[in-house]
């Protein structure tokens, strides 16, 4: 009798040599990872763990981060350079610090600090009072008071050249001098108020609102001619010996605003709401190259800017690309055009714009603006925006903040549970990874590294180049429905790691049939300092498609991985 001769159970070889990062999606090819921790693509095609962070500072209440010649951060209600504390006490609550020059301005507060003379810091507005009773008499444009002046509605009699009439016929006083027989009116003609200390933290070109007094023109918005410690001039007339009979205020102020970025030698805001019982929605410029003034209108082409705007909706972040601001809201952005001549235009575009509570994820990358948006991350390269985050999956996050190290987009977001994610995408290869659960409040880039600021206070140098290292952190990968390249049955019979464990640290390896629900441990792999080609023998259980986990301590990267299948059944 003779038996029929079987056929061997054909196995299938499945090899991976390019593992390329975070892939959610059903449709992600086999190598894309479901889930993964402190991972990077530093080792493209290879997957590396990443670098060890280093802790530069604890903060107890962290509130902002900036990084210009040194690392400045908010604790509370103070601001360090380098961990001394320098500048005006603050109040307590999220700041947002902008660098104009040697300045580091801070909003909300609108205080200012030279960085390069700590000494030289103080409120960007300022308020004085001149009391009922003080002095106005008329000057020029330095401050020097006229004399010899006649004061009539009609001209006077047999003048002399070179004589001063105040000419009191109209409505408001001309100071006019007589000049080859014509009586001209004279340009550069200001009122002098005098009061103790009233000129104190003011200077010549500051725009101050004027209120109070007593003639009821002077009143209003004015740009300041000169001024000293007990003085100031402003353009206007007033009849001679006349005084304010009330008090008297000027003020410096500077617009409520939702956000603000230098661009241009000029400070940029925006605002969105109710601001003194009236709707605003308005984009702000500072005077040029000073950002203490904000209502400076002398019809010059350095003069502070303000305009409204149509677009509906509040404002979501703001940015300065490509050397114009650009403000965002959820649907749209407000791209300005900047003019050396003062004539700047405002162009609305639609698009998704920045997602509300985002506003601190923008980020230029390698030339590219990227940002957090209702509908995933967004690149934009001054068309218009582009998502680059489908391999995230269906996962939605909110309240990005965001930072850029080289050709990489750090962002700490919020996923629908409130659980946090640092998620780096690598612009240069198109991949993503996530690192770990670190929730940063902000991030700043200073020479080769870049800073982030936790929730929980702790000021982390992300590819350890300074502070104390941090202790030896867990990793692990998560791949996605592996076998779904052929329909039927299989069984994984073997799988070969090539990796580099760090020496003494182990590596296991997990496989789930049940997408994910249980995990069940199929072998251990100890860690000897060198390349390790380790192949872990696996139970044989009949599936259509399996997931694989590894998860390890320490430094390792991971070459390559190969399964062997064998066939099963073609049955449901």
């Amino acid at each position: 009798m003779f038996f029929p001769m079987l056929k061997g159970t054909r196995l299938q070889r499945v090899t991976e040599t390019k593992l390329p990062g975070l892939d959610r999606r059903e449709s992600a090819a086999t190598p894309g990872f479901r889930e993964m921790e402190n991972l990077c693509s530093e080792g493209y095609p290879a997957l590396r763990t990443r670098p060890g962070r280093g802790l530069v500072e604890t903060l107890k209440k962290p509130n902002g981060l900036l990084a210009k010649d040194a690392l400045l951060w908010v604790d509370g209600k103070h601001l360090y350079m380098n961990g001394l504390e320098v500048g005006p006490e603050l109040t307590d609550g999220e700041k947002s610090l902008v660098s104009m020059g040697a300045y580091v301005v801070v909003f909300p507060d609108k205080v200012y600090v030279n960085t390069q003379d700590v000494t030289d810091c103080g409120s960007l507005e300022c308020e004085r009072t001149a009391p009922a009773g003080s002095g106005l008499a008329l000057c020029d444009e330095t401050g020097t008071a006229y004399s010899g002046v006649t004061e009539s509605a009609g001209a006077p009699e047999e003048p002399r050249e070179g004589a001063l009439w105040l000419d009191l016929s109209g409505t408001e006083p001309v100071l006019r001098q007589y000049s080859r027989e014509v009586w001209t009116a004279l340009e550069g003609v200001c009122v002098k108020v005098q009061a103790t200390g009233i000129g104190t933290g003011f200077a010549a070109g500051d725009g101050v609102e004027v209120s109070g007094c007593s003639v009821a023109r002077l009143n209003g918005e004015t740009v300041l001619q000169a001024a000293d410690t007990d003085w100031v001039a402003f353009p206007g007339t007033v009849a001679g010996g006349a005084v304010t009979e009330t008090a008297m205020k000027l003020r410096r102020f500077v617009p409520e605003m939702d956000y603000v970025v230098q661009s241009g030698n000029r400070l940029w805001g925006c605002k969105y709401g109710m601001v003194d019982g009236k709707p605003v929605n308005e984009i702000y410029a500072s005077k040029l190259g000073d950002c203490k003034n904000w209502r400076c209108f002398a019809g010059l082409a350095t003069d502070s800017y303000a305009a409204a705007r149509g677009s509906d909706g509040v404002f979501t972040g703001a940015v300065s690309y490509l050397g114009n601001p650009i403000f965002f809201k959820e649907r749209c952005m407000e791209r300005v055009y900047a003019s050396g001549s003062g004539a700047h235009q405002i162009v609305t575009t639609e698009c998704s714009g920045v997602q509300k509570g985002s506003a601190r994820s923008l980020q230029v990358v390698g030339g590219v603006l990227y940002y957090l948006s209702g509908d995933g991350v967004q690149a934009f390269d001054g068309s218009l925006p582009v998502c680059v985050s489908q391999a995230l999956g269906a996962e939605r996050y909110h309240g990005g903040v965001a930072g850029c190290w080289q050709e990489k987009y750090y962002l700490s977001a919020l996923d629908r549970e409130e659980k946090p994610s640092l998620l780096v995408y690598d612009s240069a290869r198109q991949l993503w990874h996530r690192e770990d659960a670190l929730r940063a409040v902000d991030f700043a880039g200073k020479g080769t590294e870049l800073y982030a600021l936790g929730a929980d206070g702790k000021l982390w140098s992300l590819h350890g180049q300074s502070g104390q290292a941090e202790e030896t952190f867990s990793w692990q990968v998560e791949t996605g429905e592996m076998g779904m390249q052929s329909p039927e049955r299989k069984r994984l019979t073997q799988l070969f790691l090539y990796l580099r464990p760090e020496k003494g640290q182990a590596v296991t390896a997990w496989v789930s049939y049940d997408q994910g629900e249980t995990w069940i441990r199929q072998g251990q792999i100890v860690g000897s300092g060198g390349i390790r080609e380790q192949a872990i023998a696996i139970r044989p259980r009949q599936c259509r498609r399996l997931r694989l986990r590894l998860t390890g301590s320490g430094q390792c990267t991971l070459y390559a991985l190969t399964a062997l299948y064998e066939k099963g059944s073609d049955g449901l």
